[in-house]
């Protein structure tokens, strides 16, 4: 017999943004506590937030039979490269595309970053700039919650919103 409605909706990763929103509604209190016990708080909300994109970048077409078990298989797995000297994350080692693209592929990919760029154009003033600072200035949540004067909880509900928004547009075809 098939899987209840729940359980089937879980079973597809990365389809959805709303789905990605609740799963981070969903486990990423989880995943904080996880983290929160073997790094900083900071270093932790940075960490959740790799954890939802690594789930994000993954194959839609592959289901996932227990989406919070394979949620805490990719923190594990980046604490464990985390600690590798010189150690590379799924998500860097997957943004490493540089080598033998066609000129092509060269465009498209120039086309999704324009894409990318006005998705990001056109966020709400304040989620724009939680998101701007922490993933183009490389600030921690702490230090975008006293520079907004929001709290560490407040910034990374504005940096998922931002990612679901920009999710969404490249999802959308043009």
């Amino acid at each position: 017999m098939g899987q209840p409605p729940e359980q089937a909706r879980e079973a597809r990763a990365g389809v959805d943004p709303a789905e990605l929103r609740g799963w981070m509604e969903r486990y990423g209190p989880g995943l904080r506590r996880y983290f929160a016990r073997r790094v900083s708080p900071a270093e932790a909300e940075e960490l959740v937030q790799d954890v939802f994109l690594a789930m994000h970048a993954r194959s839609a077409s592959d289901p996932i039979d227990n989406v919070q078990g394979y949620l805490f298989r990719i923190a594990a797995n980046l604490l464990t490269k985390r600690q590798e000297p010189g150690g590379r994350t799924a998500i860097e080692d997957a943004a490493d595309l540089s080598e033998g693209f066609s000129p092509e592929r060269i465009l498209i990919g120039r086309e999704e970053a324009a894409r990318v760029l006005t998705a990001i154009r056109n966020l709400p003033p304040r989620t724009r700039e939680a998101f701007a600072l922490h993933r183009f200035e490389d600030m921690t949540y702490e230090a975008i919650a006293r520079q907004l004067g929001i709290s560490v909880s407040a910034v990374s509900k504005l940096v998922a919103r931002a990612l679901a928004h920009v999710t969404l547009e490249l999802r959308q075809a043009p």
